[in-house]
């Protein structure tokens, strides 16, 4: 079998009204339309093709997307030629598109060969006998206006395409409808016999040292001869048995596939070859597999009737650090190779377990998936369906549930290989008609859950997310119905500093699948979408910041919090600490419930459009906000934290906290890290340690253990702003685990404006810099980040970061880049009164 790609950046388009295409026959070889047509890529996006040809402005500044809300009511035919390939006597040639958004006619040398509806569904068609080898041939694709579709703010129960709804416009995303060859396209050349599909399982031995891996093969065409089976240096051939045959494969003491953090993620290399009856080789196809085994069981301390969410993956129980992810881009037809292993990247450093792909996104390209089983992530994916606001009803429109469920027939099979699929779902924040989260009593949820038993019983399903019992993780339903907080979501703010405390040290969610906090974005990607006249007001009454994220705007938040801050450095400073601290501290304390609390999953992950303020973690350059810093360090292996009523001292008699040690760690992974050490300070800005604490800890096993209690009276406390630092120490001095809290003795914490600029030294290493503190007050949260030019060719990696610095304190931070040479790179260093650029 050979395939060969038609994508590629010599592809041309154009823009028709209605039928105008007709009229002037411009899908045809012979067409004398030949003005207008600009050069496109494939796969892409129209909106993408014209923004590089110039035809719009650049979507990602100020108001610019809204100029171009035109473009999905257009018409648009994109076209190539390609030569006929050599060598096809006798083979059968199809053409193949991976997927098309949404609605188009598929033209080879002027003649219609189909039409698709549906940008999840893949389209082929034999064109054997439509080639011509006297010249190229010509492929033209007529893509249709985009069709209507609800916005977030409407109603589920009118949605009637499966399409990704972000674009229509979401809190995170402005309105840029898509449209585009959104996938792969090439021809595939093969014999008469063609392997249609593929469905691999692996079962294994109760002992973990046998695994037999069943793979059914169903088989289309004529001369279908044998089917050979090859995996771990063995073949395994046998007669095909149209439609479907069945090869089982034995493996001794398989490598599993182990989840990120707890092993490699080993993959097995299937090939499967159907040979004709003559014996010579018609089709063939190569996957990657992993053998693992993957339970959810019954949560800790659990009402009865709740769902069980504690996922075990190779008999190991394994708390779920997640994040949600949402497409890469709002033009995601674009191929970004490049971002998408800097986004895996990232998050496998976080120890990432899982994604959640949001249904108001993307059914994921494969790659995406591949990618993430590389790094050891798992998948949680869901149908493309979400809540709207003024209903979240799943539509019980006849037409549209059967469109649906045969679309679903169709994505199942097509992503059921991927080893790193672990979870089905039915959309977004789906509810009844009363607003409860549906179950598989709503019509269409239990037809699709159907669909996903029979074609794929071995994954988990679930009907929506959240999945009940009550849908919000509120302080009321805490107090009112505590047993009903089993997959939760919200909120999605940072609650102030007394209220953001409470209602996390009070949670008793099983699953908390989705929540946030929110924050600005960096100092380079603000400059790179707006203005400098246009900066300020950094709130709702600016037009721009309501255009680009202003459901996340907490410009009155950060007033309250840190009082009478008016440039935007220092509002943006403040912003993203809020989201770091509130984001931490959330993560911080569902993961000590472990295993009452299953898993955590941050809204979000990545953001598809450069927002001025958003939840994400990332900006959408793909570098991180300091938040993404307080997760990394709340899904480590070890983890050292503080349990608080406010870090705000006003009115109270003492600092008081206490401090827990949670780990994700084995029986035997402890006995290798014998004669461990806690250290506690609290220390003052001026650098004054009030309270020093180092002595012995034992680590408990995958669960948390309570340490000690801290308590020091205020009036001993130096200064206004007090630092609460733990560390986990090994016996060689080595430092394994660390955190450290703030606390002020003002309502507020304006005082951290208040310090004077830090007096800061730096010392380069080959892989290395090395910061020092020579001033006579703390260096509060230093953020380093990248300062290169975007988008980002070399991405830059820190492996510490938004951390603070006692007077005559150092730090070295290693530096490393996907080039892995960082010099002459350059980077930024801040925190709330410093800003320094630096060359490496």
């Amino acid at each position: 079998m050979r395939q060969i790609s038609l994508n590629g950046n010599d592809w041309l388009m154009k823009e028709f009204v209605g039928l105008d295409w007709v009229w002037r026959n411009s899908e045809k070889p012979d067409t004398k339309d030949i003005r207008w047509w600009y050069p496109a890529t494939v796969p892409g996006s129209v909106l993408n093709d014209l923004w590089k040809s110039g035809k719009i402005a650049d979507p990602h500044y100020e108001l610019n997307s809204k100029l171009a809300e035109w473009v999905p009511e257009r018409t648009w035919v994109y076209r190539k030629s390609f030569p006929t390939p050599t060598k096809i006597e006798g083979r059968k040639v199809t053409l193949c598109f991976d997927g098309i958004d949404y609605c188009s006619e598929i033209y080879l040398n002027g003649r219609m060969i189909g039409k698709q509806e549906g940008m999840f569904l893949p389209f082929s068609n034999d064109i054997t006998d439509l080639l011509d080898e006297s010249k190229e041939n010509l492929l033209a694709v007529v893509i249709e206006a985009a069709p209507k579709e609800q916005p977030q703010v409407g109603r589920t129960s009118l949605v009637r395409t499966h399409k990704t709804r972000m674009n229509y416009w979401w809190d995170f995303c402005p309105r840029m409808i898509h449209q585009g060859i959104w996938d792969n396209v090439y021809l595939k050349i093969t014999g008469q016999a063609m392997i249609k599909d593929i469905y691999l399982n692996a079962e294994l031995a109760m002992n973990y040292e046998q695994a037999t891996i069943t793979a059914e093969i169903e088989t289309s065409g004529a001369n279908i001869g044998n089917l050979k089976l090859e995996i771990n240096s063995k073949s395994y051939l046998v007669p095909s048995i149209p439609p479907v045959t069945r090869i089982q494969a034995v493996i001794d003491h398989p490598r599993l596939w182990q989840p990120n953090g707890y092993g490699k993620p080993h993959q097995y290399e299937i090939t499967i070859t159907l040979f004709d009856l003559s014996g010579n080789v018609s089709d063939e196809k190569t996957l990657k597999y992993g053998i693992r085994n993957i339970e959810f069981e019954k949560n800790e301390r659990c009402n009865p009737q709740a769902s069980p969410f504690v996922l075990k993956v190779n008999g190991r129980k394994i708390y779920m650090n997640g994040y949600n992810w949402v497409p890469m881009d709002a033009m995601y037809g674009v191929e970004r190779p490049e971002k998408l292993k800097r986004l895996i990247k990232l998050a496998k450093d976080a120890q990432v377990v899982i994604f959640r792909v949001w249904g108001g996104g993307l059914i994921e390209k494969d790659s995406f998936y591949e990618v993430c089983a590389e790094n050891g992530i798992l998948v949680w994916q869901e149908f493309i369906q979400s809540s709207s606001g003024i209903d979240n009803k799943p539509p019980e429109n006849t037409e549209f549930m059967e469109m649906l469920l045969a679309q679903a027939e169709i994505i199942i099979k097509r992503k059921r290989n991927h080893t790193s699929l672990a979870i089905w779902c039915g959309g977004n924040e789906l509810s009844d008609w009363e607003g409860n989260p549906v179950d598989n009593s709503d019509p269409l949820i239990g037809r699709l859950q159907e669909v996903v038993k029979r074609l794929d019983p071995g994954r988990r399903w679930l009907p929506s997310s959240p999945s009940g019992g009550v849908f919000s993780n509120s302080l009321t339903n805490i107090i009112e119905q505590p047993d009903m907080l089993w997959d939760v979501h919200g909120p999605w703010e940072h609650q102030g500093l007394h209220k953001h405390c409470e209602l996390y040290n009070r949670g008793t969610s099983l699953l908390h699948s989705e929540f946030g906090v929110e924050g600005m974005t960096n100092r380079n990607t603000l400059e790179k979408s707006i203005s400098k006249e246009h900066m300020l007001p950094a709130n709702k009454e600016n037009e721009i910041y309501f255009h680009r994220g202003s459901w996340w705007i907490n410009e009155p938040l950060v007033q309250e919090v840190f009082g009478g801050l008016s440039t935007i450095e220092e509002i943006r400073r403040a912003s993203q600490y809020l989201q770091y601290e509130g984001l931490k501290y959330a993560i911080e304390c569902n993961r000590r419930r472990a295993f009452q609390n299953s898993g955590t999953f941050p809204w979000q992950f990545n953001e598809p459009y450069p927002n001025n303020y958003c939840t994400s973690s990332l900006d959408y350059y793909a570098n991180p906000k300091p938040a993404y810093y307080g997760v990394k360090n709340s899904y480590g292996s070890i983890l050292i934290s503080a349990s608080f009523e406010s870090p705000t001292l006003f009115d109270q008699s003492e600092l008081s906290a206490t401090i827990h040690i949670t780990t994700s760690l084995t029986a035997e992974e402890i006995e290798r890290i014998v004669s461990l050490s806690f250290c506690c300070e609290v220390v003052g800005s001026d650098g004054t340690v009030v309270r020093k604490t180092l002595e012995p800890i034992s680590v408990p096993e995958n669960s948390t253990s309570d340490i000690t209690k801290v308590s020091v009276p205020t009036i001993e406390l130096p200064t206004e702003l007090i630092l609460l630092r733990l560390k986990v120490i090994d016996k060689n001095g080595v430092c394994l685990a660390e955190n450290e809290y703030l606390f002020t003795k003002r309502k507020d914490l304006r005082g951290v404006f208040d310090l004077p600029r830090p007096e800061l030294t730096f010392t380069m290493e080959k892989d290395a810099i090395i910061i020092q503190n020579n001033g006579r007050e703390a260096a509060l949260f230093l953020f380093l980040t990248s300062n290169e030019p975007l988008p980002e060719q070399d991405f830059i990696y820190f492996d510490k970061n938004y951390f603070s610095l006692m007077p005559m304190e150092q730090r070295t931070v290693h530096i490393t880049s996907d080039s892995t040479c960082i010099r002459g790179k350059r980077i930024s260093l801040e925190n709330f009164v410093y800003s320094k650029n630096i060359n490496l």
